[in-house]
Order: structure tokens, then sequence, then C-alpha cells
């Protein structure tokens, strides 16, 4: 057996998340300095500012134009709220679920496997590296906006916000401008780096599916206790699959479920903000980055969920495949008992409301060109 450590994947989005206060060490919070700063980062970054962008919107809620543009950041900003609150809630089952990515009963047994797995792997970083490009670009567009637009002179932040003090005047603006750029950066990471162990967590999934359809297809002398040994490590595999799927899904349904409603609303905005905005403005180039960040989003939960119900549906006939025809009685009923159970694939799922695949995908693409549409003709 190959000795595969799965947390090299992970490490920097775990070192991320305890810098950010949201990992600790040993996996629950004390009274100590990580806890207040915690609460700190929370409050100031996380609370503080969103709480104030949400503030602005109540004065623009007459004004169609300015509303839907004040209120793409908010909406992405109460995610900001929902994921951190389910990171630490479920602080014990996620420290749980990547110790189990070191266990030995996950690992590919041989070389054949080790390569079966790596075009997984590569997707995987593909995704994360286009996603890594879009987050980078939103929070240095939103850092630059001011000056690439010259709005900088009239006293403009880079977000659109209300404080209970003016903020055009020198020190504050510097102050202000600091802070914004700083609690987005926070804002940002504390997102990206959830979607991410989100999308390895089910990469991962998809990854143990593949290994066990290799285990099955290669079952050779089933007329052996050896051969009776190894089935029953694949049905063992599998129900070890099924556990670690269904604590990874009761961790982030929530975050799932909020993740798409607020998804639509804010895809459907800034569309609508792309056909009123003066073509290859500063703002123009701005909205296309965020959305591209939004749809990246939503991209990589439904294809890597999509990967997981494809790679789950093909266990069974993997199963078939087996040389079973000169099994003894007992080897077959415990193949089939496999068969059986896995008939039904891996599906994730967003508080059972939504599953993670495809045609989740066009359809919150469908349900969001309504809302442009609506906002078009109220416009209109």
């Amino acid at each position: 057996m190959l000795n595969l450590d799965w947390k090299w994947s992970i490490n920097t989005n775990i070192y991320i998340l305890r810098l950010m206060g949201l990992w600790p060490r040993d996996g629950t919070y004390k009274l100590d300095l990580y806890t207040l700063w915690t609460l700190t980062a929370t409050i100031l970054f996380t609370c503080g500012h969103t709480f104030f962008q949400f503030c602005s919107i109540f004065f623009v809620l007459n004004d169609l134009e300015n509303f839907s543009d004040n209120s793409n950041i908010p909406f992405a900003m109460l995610l900001s709220l929902i994921k951190p609150y389910s990171l630490i809630k479920n602080m014990k089952t996620l420290n749980h679920l990547v110790a189990l990515l070191s266990k030995t009963l996950f690992n590919p047994e041989n070389i054949r496997q080790q390569i079966l797995i790596q075009p997984n792997m590569n997707r995987w970083n593909l995704v994360y590296l286009m996603f890594s490009v879009s987050a980078f670009l939103v929070v240095l567009t939103f850092s630059v906006l001011p000056f690439w637009d010259g709005s900088f002179r009239e006293g403009r932040l880079p977000f659109s916000a209300w404080y209970p003090y003016d903020t055009q005047q020198s020190p504050i603006y510097q102050i202000m401008y600091v802070y914004q750029v700083l609690g987005m950066g926070y804002l940002v990471g504390v997102l990206y780096n959830t979607d991410v162990l989100i999308a390895l967590l089910n990469t991962f999934v998809g990854v143990q599916c593949d290994i066990l359809c290799d285990k099955l297809r290669n079952l050779q002398d089933t007329e052996s206790s050896a051969a009776r040994k190894e089935l029953i490590g694949c049905i063992q595999l599998h129900k070890k699959i099924l556990s670690f799927t269904e604590k990874s899904n009761r961790f982030y349904d929530g975050i799932i479920l909020s993740q798409f409603v607020i998804s639509t609303l804010i895809t459907g905005l800034t569309l609508f903000q792309l056909s009123i905005v003066q073509r290859f403005s500063a703002h123009f180039y701005f909205t296309i980055i965020y959305e591209s960040a939004v749809l990246t989003q939503i991209f990589m939960y439904c294809w890597f969920g999509n990967e997981v119900e494809i790679k789950s549906n093909n266990i069974p006939y993997a199963a078939f495949e087996a040389d079973w025809v000169n099994a003894d009685l007992g080897f077959k009923k415990d193949l089939l008992f496999l068969i059986v159970k896995s008939q039904r694939p891996i599906k994730l799922s967003a508080m059972n409301l939504f599953y993670l695949n495809l045609n989740t995908l066009m359809a919150i693409l469908r349900t969001s060109w309504s809302y442009f549409a609506l906002l078009q003709n109220v416009n209109s």
C-alpha cells in the first residue's frame, strides 16, 4: 500500500484559516489569545464591514440603479457571516474529516490507482488556480478602483458604506480606505478558503469512488479466501465513503444553500449593472471580474458535486466486472449486497433542496436571467 498523505493539498488552506482565527490548532476554542483574535477579527472585519455596507443600502432604496450597484457586495458579505459560523460550529467534525485523509484505508494500493487519481487532482488544482486568480483580481480591483476612475479626488472609498462621521476628511479618509481594503481582503480570504475546503472534500469523495471501482474490477481468483477478504475490504471502503460524505455534507449543506440563493441574486444584479454602466469603463471591467468570481464559486460547487454523482454511479458496474462467475455462493452474496447498496448514487445536497450537479448550475443561471429581465422591465 502506498503511503499517500492527502493532507498535503489542504495544509495551505488550513494554515490560512488558522491565521484568520477560524481553525484552532487543537480543534477547540479556549479562553486564550487565539480566541481573542478570532473575536476581534470577526467583529472588526466581518460584522463591522457588513453592517456599514448594509446601512448604505437604505439610502438608495428608491433608486434602482444605485440599489443594484450598492447591494452586490453586501449580499456577498452575508456569506462571510454564514461560512465562519459553520466552520466554528463544525470544527470537531472538520478535524475528524481531515484526520481521515491520512487513514491507510483510503490510500491507493498500487501505482495503477495512484495514476488513476492524478487527473482528478489535476482538475482540482486547475479550478483552485482559477478561483485563486479571480479572488485576487476582485480584491485588487476593489482596492484600486477609486484611483482607476479618479474618484479618490472626491473622497470616494472602495466600497459604498455609511459611517456616522465624515470620511472625506484627512486622515479619516486614508484610515477608512485602509480599513476597507484590509476588511475586504480578510472577508475574501474567509470565503475563498472555505470554498476551496469544500471543493477538496468533494474531490476526495470522487477519488475514493475511483479507487473502489478499480479494486472491484480487479478482483481475481474469486474462489480463494483472499479474494473474499478483498471484497469485504471493498464493502468496508464503500461504507467509509458514505460516512465521510454524510459528515462532509452535514458541514456545508447550509453554506451551499445560502451560496446558491445569494449567488443567484448577485448574478441577476450584476447582469443588470452591466446593461446600464458605461462600456469599457473602470466600473464595467470591475463588474465583469466580480461576476467571474461569483460564477467560479457556484461552478466549483456544482462541478465537483456532479463528479461525485457520476463516479459513485460507476460502482455497481465495476462490481459486475469482477471475476465472479466461478466464485462461491458467499462471495456472490456479498458482491450482490454491494451492488444493491451502491445502486443509489451519492448525491451531495443543499439542505435536501438542491443537488450539487450541473443541472442545478443551469437552474441558477436561468433564475438569475429571470431576475435580470425583471429588473430591466422595472427600470424601463
